[in-house]
């Protein structure tokens, strides 16, 4: 279980509503960071807060003097769009994988190297079966300018190969390891499928 959590919220309301999401970050037990949009239990979780805008899909600083939160505008676009976010049979409400995908392979975070293409290639191998996610996918990355998508598709080659080179490294009692490569690589075989242009 990972401790550190980032957590989708919207930039405006959170500068329209900071008052009230400090006070109820202090009930559930979260000190703030000055200065941040982190929050920290004393059991050591971490929660950050990632901004997106309903407004506007611009990267900027939104969220109020208090909790600064970084708008990005890929996540504003992807969220923007129908069908991006679902309810949770706990009332909460996430991505859907598609969004999820998305985001993962348009995401550019150079200190954590190729992990988002690969969590994007592990989901979409996940959903192989699906043909409303490839769809919706197809639907999502249209939203971006080609190139975009083309860095990102390249990006996904890029993070297979590398894995290609470990599994070759690998020794007898890495199996998952390789299992794992094989469904990236089917990962990626469905991304280019789906971003194949259609015939007219």
């Amino acid at each position: 279980m990972t401790e550190d959590i980032d957590v989708l919220v919207d930039a405006d309301w959170v500068g329209a509503e900071e008052s009230l999401l400090l006070a109820e970050m202090a009930r559930l037990g979260f000190e703030h960071q000055p200065g941040t949009s982190t929050f920290v239990l004393a059991e050591g979780l971490s929660l950050d807060l990632v901004g997106y805008s309903l407004r506007d899909a611009v990267d900027r600083i939104g969220g109020g003097k208090t909790v600064p939160v970084m708008v990005f505008s890929d996540l504003s676009k992807i969220l923007s769009a129908p069908g991006s976010i679902v309810e949770l049979p706990t009332q909460g409400r996430a991505l859907s994988p598609a969004a999820l995908a998305a985001s993962k392979l348009l995401t550019v975070r150079l200190e954590k190297g190729s992990k988002d293409k690969l969590q994007a290639l592990l989901l979409i191998e996940e959903n192989a079966g699906d043909e409303g996610f490839g769809n919706d996918l197809r639907r999502l990355l249209r939203l971006f300018d080609p190139e975009q998508v083309e860095d990102a598709l390249s990006d996904a080659q890029m993070a297979c190969l590398a894995v290609s080179g470990d599994v070759a490294r690998a020794d007898v009692q890495s199996r998952g390891y390789v299992e794992m490569f094989q469904a990236v690589r089917q990962g990626l075989t469905l991304l280019e499928q789906i971003l194949e242009p259609e015939e007219t």
